[in-house]
């Protein structure tokens, strides 16, 4: 299935997010926070949430925080790394 996914392309999206609602809790934690952590699809990964995850938490602890995405290479599958089976298509770096 991944293989027919990639055959119709995808796009590669990067994105910052800061959720004042939920703490993101939704991506790497327990939610929704009312229901068990056992039942399925609720745990949904190993992030512990709580005061320390908050947005205002964090904007005030860690001001100068930043993120910098780079060197990053845009082509068909297999073409920004070394030729395996002869040919190789250009690249371009972002």
């Amino acid at each position: 299935q991944m293989g027919e996914a990639l055959d119709r392309g995808m796009v590669l999206v990067l994105s910052l997010w800061d959720d004042t609602d939920v703490n993101m809790l939704w991506l790497d934690s327990a939610y929704p926070t009312d229901e068990p952590s056992d039942k399925p699809g609720v745990l949904r990964g190993p992030c512990p949430g709580g005061s320390a995850s908050e947005p205002e938490y964090l904007r005030k602890t860690v001001p100068e925080s930043h993120v910098t995405f780079s060197q990053i290479k845009v082509g068909t599958i297999g073409s920004t790394t070394q030729s395996v089976g002869g040919r190789r298509m250009e690249s371009a770096f972002v």
